[in-house]
């Protein structure tokens, strides 16, 4: 009969790393553009509506008076940029918990949003096929933003070049290799098994004995 002179062990699968700083800010970075890109949405238009009531207190010299809502292709990325925002905001989610896709995801994704935003600082608050004089112009945006909030441009161009930005970085620290560890797919658990430290086999791991 084997005698037992081995010990045995309980050798517990290897888990997933644990989720290094790196991630969790590259996470929060995501989260935060798309919040801010939410909301500016809203601040885009309002600031467009002082535009629009200056417009309306004098008679053009040439061109036509702005439109209520922008053009057509406005409201096409802004639509854009809000589905951008919020799936952006359930990657970074995701992302948090080790969800390689979700990292993928993001790759593809964010720079759509990083380049939304960025058109964003840059468009006219203007209708697109509107035709306006210099002076008109003029009149326009001083008309307007004597009547806006001083705070108002100065935050909207604050979320247009920081959302762009926290993305950027986001998307860096991802591909670090702290990042490419905690996102490695994590093997198939196997139950626990006994490892023995001595050279005879148990009595009852012997066919027959």
């Amino acid at each position: 009969m084997a005698s037992r002179t081995g010990t045995s062990a309980t050798i517990a699968h290897p888990g997933r790393a644990p989720r290094p700083r790196t991630v969790a800010l590259a996470c929060l970075l995501l989260a935060l553009a798309a919040v801010a890109q939410l909301a500016a949405l809203p601040l885009i238009y309002w600031n467009q509506n002082f535009f629009h009531e200056a417009a309306r207190s004098f008679e053009p010299a040439s061109g036509v008076a702005f439109a209520g809502l922008g053009s057509t292709a406005d409201l096409a990325a802004d639509l854009l940029t809000a589905l951008l925002s919020l799936a952006l905001l359930a990657l970074a989610a995701a992302n948090v918990v080790g969800v390689n896709g979700a990292r993928i995801a993001s790759w593809a994704t964010a720079p759509f949003l990083a380049c939304c935003a960025t058109v964003g600082v840059v468009r006219s608050p203007r209708p697109l096929y509107s035709v306006y004089s210099t002076e008109d112009i003029d009149r326009i945006t001083v008309l307007a933003r004597d009547a806006m909030p001083g705070w108002l441009e100065p935050l909207l161009l604050t979320l247009g070049v920081g959302a762009p930005v926290a993305i950027v970085v986001a998307l860096v620290l991802l591909a670090l290799p702290p990042a490419n560890a905690f996102f490695q797919r994590r093997p198939p658990a196997d139950p626990p098994w006994l490892a023995n430290s001595g050279g005879d086999v148990p009595r009852n791991s012997v066919p027959g004995a």
